[in-house]
């Protein structure tokens, strides 16, 4: 099935506003990875996510900054070629892959900023937060070193071969 690359940053910041969450992966003390699923915000090309100020995340990123945040759309028409080839089936998805440092936000005004823009991604209201949940909170801030976005069984000429979704 056909894999694209796609380059085109409108159709990128569509991907990313259209998930739900996304996946975190952070480097675990032993080196190994270690993925987090997360709710998220996207505003001004940044990717803004939030925790408990404490936990095993917060050790691992202040050791380590890096991560790599994947975002995939979430689409169940299964594409095929022949019926009968299992290589030939292929899921209609994109999927985005941003790398780069988290950098924690302290300074309060901020961080109230950034959760009105972290609540817009899933509703419209305005909304106001105390001085205790701001202060209580961890504000990631992610501006993408790196970004990759691929396209998968898109432009399939074989419209018609799809299975429907499993129930």
């Amino acid at each position: 099935m056909r894999t694209s690359f796609i380059t085109e940053q409108e159709e990128i910041d569509k991907i990313i506003l259209e998930c739900q969450y996304c996946f975190v992966g952070i480097t675990d003390e032993d080196g190994s990875p270690y993925v987090l699923p997360m709710n998220f915000g996207y505003a001004e090309g940044k990717i803004i996510l939030h925790s408990d100020p404490n936990g095993r995340h917060v050790r691992l990123l202040e050791k380590d900054s890096r991560v790599c945040v994947t975002f995939c759309t979430s689409n169940n028409k299964i594409f095929y070629q022949h019926r009968d080839v299992a290589c030939s089936y292929s899921m209609e998805s994109k999927s985005v892959l941003c790398r780069g440092k988290i950098q924690f936000i302290e300074d309060m005004e901020e961080k109230e900023r950034l959760m009105k823009l972290f609540m817009k991604h899933y509703t419209e209201r305005e909304f106001s937060f105390s001085v205790p949940a701001i202060r209580n909170v961890k504000i990631w801030l992610l501006e993408p070193e790196k970004v990759t976005a691929k396209a998968f069984g898109q432009n399939y000429r074989y419209k018609d071969n799809f299975l429907p979704p499993k129930v």
